[in-house]
This record gives C-alpha cells, structure tokens and sequence, in this order.
C-alpha cells in the first residue's frame, strides 16, 4: 500500500508549512550565528561535516524497523525547526533532507558559474508531503555516499559574486549556500535524535 503524508497543519494543527521561526530566533540566527559561522567554518570544511552528519543519520536510521520508521511523533520545540516540521516521522525527516540536498548539489555549482536560478527558493516546497517511498533510507544513503563528489566535479568558482536568495537567510553565496546546508543537516540530525529519544522514553514506560 503506498504511504502518503498529509501536512501536519491538516492533522496537528500547527503553523503553516513555511511559515517561519519565531521573529527573534531568525533575527539571532541571520545577524549573528550565521554571520559567525560564514566566517570561521571554510567551505571544503563545510562539505565535510555536510557528508559526516549525513552518515550520522543514516547510522541512525538503517536498524529501525519499518514500524519505526515511517511513524510520526511530535518532538519538543529545536532550534532551527520551524513548528510545521515538529510532526514528522524519520522517513519524513529522510526524504525532506533528499529533497534539499538535490537542490544544494545544484544550485551550489550553479552559483559557482554565476547562474543564478530564476524561481525563488519556497520552504514549503521541499517539505516531506504526499507519496513517500518506501526505500526512503537506502535513496538518502546513496545521495550521501555521492554527494561531494558530484559536487567538486562541477564547481567553477567558490568565490563566484552570484547570490540567491533564502527566505530565512536572505543573498547568500557558493560558501553561504553550503554553510547553511551544513547546520540544516544538523538540526535535522538533532531532529532524528529527538525522534528516536522519544520512542525509547515510550517503550520504557
């Protein structure tokens, strides 16, 4: 039977997909985190704890049963995690990482060329609703295991002026584009984490 995820605004009544972090915790995240991570973490660095966090959560997800897997939990509040993305099972948490790494391994050499993509980058669009497969693991470890490569194999410039907007972040380029994809797979790793804490706390009792 095929897996369809509806929005957790439609089942948990939470905030709307890409409705945002709270106005204090982006304005501390966008003037002085981030800044400070764009200026001490260098991109290659970037990539590489991109591709580490990634087998960290894949480590974290091959043991679990299907059952596991695919079930949905509400985890307590994280930073980064806008309230939308509270709801999700680690299948969910997978396949969104998926969808965002692809963009990154694209448009991240893109902006190395200046080309800069036309449609303007949506949070919503790459949340985890509708069809979800069932091999969602096996597809997130393939993208890992070849994600560094394929992006060096088509960078042009790292230090390319071209800048593309993130809704949270605002123009960012090559380096900015990667250093938030770094600290997205982190939050997303702690989300996983927190998942599997509150399954163990469950089973405990």
């Amino acid at each position: 039977m095929k897996r369809v995820e509806p929005d957790s605004k439609e089942i948990k009544g939470l905030a709307p997909a890409g409705a945002g972090l709270p106005a204090a915790k982006v304005f501390l995240a966008r003037n002085i985190m981030f800044p400070l991570l764009r200026r001490t973490v260098s991109f290659q660095k970037a990539v590489d704890i991109f591709e580490s966090q990634g087998r960290i959560i894949v480590s974290l997800s091959e043991p679990l049963s299907e059952e596991t897997l695919f079930e949905r939990v509400m985890v307590p509040p994280l930073f980064g995690l806008e309230e939308n993305s509270r709801y999700y099972s680690v299948a969910m948490v997978l396949k969104h990482l998926l969808t965002v790494g692809e963009a990154l391994k694209n448009r991240i050499p893109a902006l190395s060329r200046e080309e800069v993509p036309e449609k303007e980058v949506h949070i919503e669009d790459f949340k985890p609703y509708g069809d979800m497969e069932e091999d969602i693991v096996e597809r997130y470890s393939r993208f890992i295991e070849g994600f560094k490569k394929s992006l060096v194999e088509n960078l042009a410039d790292i230090d390319s002026p071209a800048t593309y907007a993130h809704p949270w972040f605002g123009e960012l380029d090559v380096k900015g584009w990667m250093v938030m994809g770094m600290v997205h797979q982190i939050v997303h790793r702690r989300q996983i984490e927190a998942i599997l804490a509150l399954f163990h706390k469950i089973y405990m009792v």
